[in-house]
């Protein structure tokens, strides 16, 4: 792929998955169907993984393979911090260990790569 193609389908992805996320948000109730915060937070891990491919595009050109796994890895920090707090069980103990364990993760991908 070139990188004009790059560029053009993490556009494509963030403004279809921000489509999808606020479709969800203006036509759904969590309090009536709690199914449809699955789809939900899919929809915000694509819009996460893609804007920050887009990001690193369009700044640098390229998506090392560090970077894609760094990305990865905050964007599953991030979804699961919001499901914590839409559920409101985030209190500073989980909080905590979510950090640390985000430290691992952040950790482990710099030493392999």
């Amino acid at each position: 792929m070139t990188r004009t193609q790059r560029i053009k389908t993490s556009l494509f992805l963030a403004a279809a998955s921000f489509l999808a996320i606020w479709l969800i948000v203006l036509l759904t109730s969590p309090i009536k169907n709690i199914a449809f915060a699955v789809p939900f937070f899919a929809a915000l891990f694509v819009f996460l993984v893609s804007v920050a491919h887009l990001f690193l595009y369009l700044r640098w050109g390229e998506v090392s393979p560090r970077a894609r796994s760094r990305i990865l890895i905050i964007s599953i920090f991030i979804v699961l911090l919001t499901m914590f707090k839409s559920a409101q069980s985030l209190n500073w103990i989980d909080a905590l260990i979510l950090l640390l364990v985000l430290g691992g993760l952040l950790f482990y991908s710099s030493s392999r790569a």
